[in-house]
């Protein structure tokens, strides 16, 4: 998947990829997850400020992507708790909530 930021898109252009593929260690069970992001500072000026905009735009990506991260693992905890629940109640003859 590729996407590219709509906001300050006259400032910095970031075109994001996200790949999801089954791992090479577990394809039955696990999941490999790569992302990559590509930015460049589209203002005109000094090499200097553009440098500066990619750095600070590059550090706040890595930021957000550890977010983003936490927060996709902790959906899939929840669905694999919810769908383990699932399967224990249907085992147990008792109609899930």
């Amino acid at each position: 998947m590729t996407s590219y930021n709509l906001s300050f898109s006259r400032l910095i252009q970031v075109r994001e990829t996200v790949c999801y593929s089954p791992s090479p260690l577990d394809p039955e069970k696990k999941t490999r997850f790569e992302q990559q992001a590509h930015i460049t500072a589209l203002c005109g000026g000094w090499q200097r400020i553009k440098d500066n905009i990619e750095g600070f735009s590059v550090e706040r990506f890595g930021q957000n992507a550890v977010k983003g991260r936490r927060g996709f693992e902790n959906v899939l905890e929840m669905s694999r708790k919810g769908w383990e629940e699932e399967m224990e109640s249907e085992k147990e003859g008792v109609p899930a909530a």
